[in-house]
């Protein structure tokens, strides 16, 4: 074991085996929480250390330390690992945040109970698992990386689970050649062993393609899990022509998955459609309401021009009574009695309406003559 600074660098010979306990499944980018128990040590506690075990060897991660004081360092972090050791409890919090891929493997917490030996307090199995969600007839294109060390020639395999340990092989590779397609010709499988990636493609995914598949190396003895993929693939629906063009903000997909391209479900296009056609009916609403009034401000207009307003110095009828009406009114007078609300000053001038041969004449020039006449 070789603990973090700022404790002296120590090696620990003897390791004591333990089974690994349950796997724990983790989504990539989520949060492991894992809590260690064991028994209350005073006054001077061991030092702990949270460790991913390879091959036997338990390389510590973070771990407690003492200080130069001699004082116990109960806690400490490490990239995104951190550990916490109670030690009144009895109990060692671990919390490994940001999971990925790379992340899946053996982990213990470790316990130092001499120079030479390191107890194992609690061992698990970490997988981190990728959740992808597609639509149908999309792309997917998933990089499982392996160890340097795995020999160039060790098969690869994409499979899918059937049952906790069960895998079906969907394509694997088959040396000297590094590329396989499935019978329906959607899946295919590449080997990088020179950047010791593998690559699976699959195109055209439908429905039934849903489920979770693994990257596996063969071995002589054992089949070995890379990475696990959880693939959900989302019917569309046809039933909805209208075409969108929308932009999106969407999260920069990482380097294990593949560019494609979304069609939008049925339940989207058909908001959209709903919006445009309220759209088009309320503008319309508004169009007609804008056409009623005009009209009705043209029609005041005219009943405006209509009607006289009398000055308020002008003398108001109170009443008006008709005479007569003769059938012919273009030739006979039409008699009217004024009655009127305050006395007429000589000044104010009355006015009337009377026919043509009614209207006063000029009167015809007469001959003036004048004489001169002297008184003698």
């Amino acid at each position: 074991l070789q603990l973090p600074p700022p404790s002296p660098l120590v090696v620990f010979a003897g390791l004591r085996a333990q089974t690994p306990g349950a796997e724990e499944s983790r989504r990539e980018g989520s949060t492991l929480s894992v809590q260690c128990l064991y028994t209350p040590q005073a006054p001077f506690p061991s030092q702990k250390a949270w460790c991913r075990v390879n091959n036997g060897i338990c390389e510590a991660l973070v771990g407690t330390t003492y200080s130069t004081l001699n004082t116990y360092i109960n806690e400490a972090t490490q990239g995104t690992v951190t550990i916490e050791d109670d030690v009144k409890r009895g109990a060692i919090s671990i919390t490994m945040k940001n999971l990925q891929v790379q992340d899946s493997g053996t982990y213990s917490c470790a316990s130092q109970r001499n120079t030479n030996t390191l107890w194992l307090l609690k061992t698990i199995s970490l997988n981190v698992f990728k959740e992808l969600h597609r639509w149908e007839l999309d792309s997917l294109s998933v990089q499982c990386p392996y160890n340097a060390q795995t020999p160039s020639t060790t098969p690869k395999a994409w499979c899918r689970r059937q049952g906790p340990t069960s895998c079906n092989t969907v394509v694997s590779t088959n040396y000297p050649s590094t590329r396989q397609y499935t019978q329906q010709s959607r899946t295919s499988i590449r080997d990088n062993t020179q950047g010791k990636t593998v690559t699976i493609t699959m195109q055209k995914l439908q429905q039934q393609d849903s489920g979770v598949y693994w990257c596996v190396l063969y071995t002589q003895t054992h089949r070995t899990r890379i990475m696990e993929v959880r693939l959900t693939v989302s019917k569309t629906s046809t039933e909805t022509t209208l075409s969108v063009t929308a932009t999106t903000s969407q999260t920069t997909p990482s380097a294990n998955d593949a560019s494609f391209t979304t069609t939008a479900p049925s339940s989207v296009n058909i908001f959209i459609l709903l919006s445009v056609v309220l759209g088009i009916l309320l503008i319309l609403a508004l169009i007609s309401m804008i056409t009623l009034y005009i009209k009705k401000c043209r029609r005041g207009n005219r009943q405006a021009e209509d009607i006289y307003e009398k000055p308020e110095d002008t003398a108001q009828f109170q009443s008006t009574e008709r005479m007569g009406s003769p059938r012919n009114d273009s030739n006979d007078l039409k008699y009217v009695t004024l009655h009127f609300t305050t006395p007429l000053s000589p000044e104010e001038p009355l006015y009337a309406n009377v026919g043509p041969s009614q209207a006063p004449r000029k009167p015809k020039a007469e001959t003036v003559e004048y004489a001169d006449i002297a008184l003698k």
